[in-house]
């Protein structure tokens, strides 16, 4: 039996056995559903454009050619940072200690 805690810890980043054979399956199916999502998240927005486009509103161009300012790019940075490190997180098994 192993002494690793699995369970929230406040002193020691947790770590649990990362891509078991039997998460393989799991693992799998996360990317088919991540892709799902993605997909629809592309498909509202290409409806969104053309929508707006019908109300005489063009911002394809405007999207495609935007500049985000100092506090958006470091609001997206944070937050690609952040998604990017569960997601790691999640395949390696290696979370750290819970605030």
């Amino acid at each position: 039996m192993s002494d690793r805690k699995t369970y929230p810890a406040t002193k020691k980043p947790r770590k649990r056995e990362a891509l078991r054979p039997e998460d393989v399956d799991k693992l799998g199916q996360a990317i088919l559903s991540l892709t799902q999502e993605l997909w629809a998240v592309k498909d509202r927005q290409a409806v969104t454009e053309v929508i707006l486009k019908e109300q005489g509103i063009d911002i394809r161009e405007a999207i495609d050619t935007h500049k985000p300012d100092a506090d958006l790019e470091a609001r997206l940075a944070q937050d690609r940072q952040a998604l990017v490190q569960k997601i790691v997180q999640d395949i390696t098994g290696e979370y750290g200690p819970l605030e």
